[in-house]
């Protein structure tokens, strides 16, 4: 059964057309009435209604992601029904007549299957509304956490961005090769911009911008390429510049997580950029950033502790406070751990690189003096989910990380770190070491493939990208990961399954400004 605060977040009527409707059309339907997405029913149903007599009729879903897609590969949307281009199966809640579901199982689905819709039926399969990003923020404000937490602390670093002059073609194609839902269009600091390579994807978010700091100007949303679709306008011609929505009204990594909240609220958006003190761009913080740092079942364990502490006499609250204090060291031990490959999070990450450092500048001072990061990613796993299924892409993602734990060394620390991304920071290598090093954690992925729960054999490959620098030299770990992204976006461009390290003229000029 449906708990009162998740029938608040249940968004009633939404937007239904038939699967045989033309593409061009449902996008058309998806920008006039201004959402994130069409459900697809099949022919039993009343196409804009909700007259659906069971959940077997939702036949899939159509979002901006999906028109993203199909522009940046140059598909023809003309005369071809949606069914042939919708995302299925769609994922569905169906309302149980025992078990309470509230946000928390809402959340638990956006995560394990990564999606940002969730059409709701009733326990008889009739299609009772839909749940997104923006309405479970509506009424997810625990506002006390909202206000401790820093923008700094759950913003993404690495953002995606272009100069004013890229074409909004090429900005669809850069959402869809890095899965974001938006690009920055940014202008350099006290430097001349420069052009982007169409051909090759060499532009300022690949190789410039992540070393020099860029100034954001202004913002083209998967939104936008669906509002530039549906009125016809020649993508390929039509610069940046002249479409972006601007000024973007950046925040400061400072501000919290409750400033970021109203702010979004007020000017009606689902992301905002953060700058530094200069006006450079250092980061995106979106509504899926703000779910996540939420964090609900953290949270609402607390809360309960503290409520049933503060009812108890004095010898109970001193148990009560014990098991509190646990119960907080199990929960900063679940909150540092991925749950699906048990390894190291991105959080973890965050906190253990400073004591790497500084660990290796004592230990390795009569070896070589050098932290390796490599960056590592699965290729074409979104086509794993899409072929075989999101639980058969989880057992992938499993796989993989035994196969990297059980290759890496014993000096070296292994993270998920978000996604099909993973981390290993290893230090005391030489460059030749590194190689091979890195060569030796490609193959053990790219010599075994990879067999399904039905015995499909499915080969798979990793790409990776390193970079180093020296424990002494104390370099910032955000750059690092630049530098390594760097590196990994030349081994995707030169056809994946391959290492690239970052040359050693990119390294050179990093020791310089160090």
């Amino acid at each position: 059964m449906f708990v009162p605060s998740l029938k608040q977040a249940i968004k009633p009527k939404p937007i239904v057309a038939l699967a045989t409707t033309p593409t061009d059309k449902v996008i058309s339907l998806m920008s006039q009435s201004r959402t994130s997405c069409v459900l697809i029913a099949g022919e039993t149903a009343d196409s804009g209604s909700l007259k659906m007599s069971s959940a077997s009729q939702i036949l899939g879903i159509f979002t901006e992601r999906d028109v993203v897609g199909l522009i940046a590969s140059d598909f023809s949307l003309k005369e071809i029904e949606v069914h042939r281009v919708m995302t299925k199966p769609a994922i569905v809640l169906k309302e149980s007549p025992t078990q309470e579901q509230d946000i928390i199982t809402v959340l638990t689905l956006f995560r394990k299957y990564r999606i940002r819709h969730l059409p709701i039926l009733d326990r008889f399969g009739h299609l009772v509304g839909l749940i997104d990003q923006q309405s479970i923020r509506s009424i997810l404000q625990p506002i006390d956490f909202m206000r401790l937490r820093r923008v700094a602390e759950v913003m993404n670093g690495r953002v995606i961005h272009a100069p004013l002059s890229s074409s909004v073609l090429h900005l669809a194609k850069l959402m869809a090769i890095y899965h974001v839902s938006c690009v920055v269009l940014a202008e350099a600091l006290g430097s001349v911009p420069q052009e982007p390579s169409e051909a090759s994807f060499e532009i300022w978010s690949d190789e410039t911008c992540q070393i020099k700091p860029v100034r954001p100007v202004g913002i083209v949303t998967e939104r936008d390429i669906v509002q530039f679709v549906n009125l016809g306008l020649d993508l390929e011609n039509l610069t940046g510049k002249t479409v972006m929505s601007t000024p973007l009204f950046p925040i400061q990594p400072g501000e919290s997580l409750w400033e970021a909240h109203q702010q979004m609220e007020q000017r009606r958006v689902r992301r905002l950029v953060v700058t530094g003190e200069y006006g450079e761009l250092v980061g995106i913080i979106t509504q899926t950033s703000l779910l996540q740092a939420l964090d609900p079942i953290e949270m609402y364990a607390e809360i309960e502790m503290l409520q049933e502490l503060l009812q108890q006499s004095e010898s109970e609250r001193e148990a009560l406070l014990k098991q509190l204090i646990a119960r907080n060291k199990l929960l900063e031990s679940l909150a540092l751990t991925d749950q699906l490959t048990g390894l190291p999070n991105r959080r973890a990450m965050d906190r253990a690189f400073p004591q790497i450092l500084q660990t290796s500048a004592i230990s390795l001072s009569d070896r070589h003096d050098s932290v390796w990061v490599f960056v590592i990613d699965v290729d074409y796993f979104k086509r794993v989910n899409d072929t075989y299924g999101h639980p058969t892409g989880d057992r992938l993602l499993k796989e993989i990380a035994s196969r990297l734990q059980s290759q890496a060394r014993g000096d070296s620390w292994l993270y998920r770190y978000g996604g099909e991304e993973f981390v290993c920071i290893t230090p005391g290598l030489s460059h030749e070491t590194a190689w091979d090093y890195g060569e030796s954690l490609r193959l053990a992925i790219a010599n075994k493939p990879f067999e399904t729960a039905d015995s499909q054999i499915v080969p798979i490959t990793i790409s990776i990208g390193a970079a180093m620098t020296t424990a002494a030299r104390n370099t910032d770990k955000q750059t690092l990961l630049n530098l390594a992204d760097t590196a990994l976006y030349k081994a995707k461009r030169e056809g994946r399954n391959r290492l690239r390290i970052m040359s050693s003229s990119r390294l050179s000029s990093l020791v310089a400004k160090d």
